[in-house]
């Protein structure tokens, strides 16, 4: 899952560079965050993460932080 979220972040910032007429260069850092587990279109969040045991059908958000350098 984090490796999802990584390549998510990669895309979300290749497309903002894009916008600018750039292109992102490497990673500089990744930080792992909270992973959100909740129940399907649940809209809870919470700083700490939240762990739903209230039904079977999950959401699993997993949360990464990361920063390109910029070409």
């Amino acid at each position: 899952m984090l490796g999802a979220a990584t390549e998510n972040a990669k895309q979300r910032a290749a497309n903002m560079a894009k916008a600018t007429g750039n292109r992102i260069g490497a990673i500089r850092s990744a930080k792992m965050g909270v992973f959100q587990i909740t129940p399907v279109n649940s809209n809870e969040v919470a700083d700490s993460g939240v762990n739903d045991t209230s039904s079977w059908e999950k959401k699993v958000t997993a949360v990464v932080s990361a920063t390109f350098g910029i070409e």
